[in-house]
This record gives C-alpha cells, sequence and structure tokens, in this order.
C-alpha cells in the first residue's frame, strides 16, 4: 500500500496545478477502493481509515521528491471520501436499531 501511494504522490507532483484537483480525488477514490478490498471482513471504516493515512503519511516522507501540499490534497479528498462511508455505517446502525 506503501509503495501504491508512493507512486500516487510523485504522479501528483508531475501534474500541473490545474489537474491536480482532479488527480487527487480520483487518486483518493483509488485508494478508497484498495483498502476496502484489504479490508473485506474486519467490518470496520476506521480501520480502513487509518490504514491509508497511515500509508499516505509513510508515503509523504519516504521520498524528497513528494510536496507536502500535494499530500495534503490527497488526504483532504481522502478524509471526505472516508467520512461519507463513516456517517453511513453508523447511521445505518441507528436506522436498523429504530427499525427493530
Amino acid at each position: 500500500m506503501r509503495n501504491l501511494v508512493i507512486d500516487i504522490l510523485k504522479k501528483m507532483a508531475k501534474a500541473d496545478a490545474a489537474a491536480k484537483e482532479l488527480t487527487a480525488q480520483v487518486e483518493a477514490q483509488s485508494l478508497l477502493l484498495a483498502a476496502l478490498v484489504l479490508t473485506v471482513g474486519q467490518g470496520s471504516s476506521s480501520v480502513m481509515a487509518t490504514n491509508i493515512e497511515k500509508a499516505i503519511l509513510s508515503a509523504s516522507s519516504a521520498s524528497e521528491d513528494i510536496l507536502q501540499t500535494d499530500v495534503d490534497l490527497l488526504l483532504a479528498h481522502f478524509v471526505r471520501l472516508i467520512s461519507v462511508s463513516q456517517y453511513v455505517e453508523v447511521n445505518g446502525d441507528e436506522e436498523k436499531v429504530n427499525n427493530d
């Protein structure tokens, strides 16, 4: 996972400023899908979120070619995506209780 994140951040460094926003969105979604595959069976989006955040932070310190602004942009988009998943997870459980 760490190598995947390193490759993503290097790709973002090569992209021009206008394309970085879209690149970050697409790559954050890719990370989310990868993490879903890795965490199937663990049943918790918080475990997935922690794993991805650790991978991003670890990858950002692994290379001098990676810009901190790119790391921040990627993290911001990831946090937005995972917060939606966590909201659904929490509220889905509340709805089950209310329906029972």
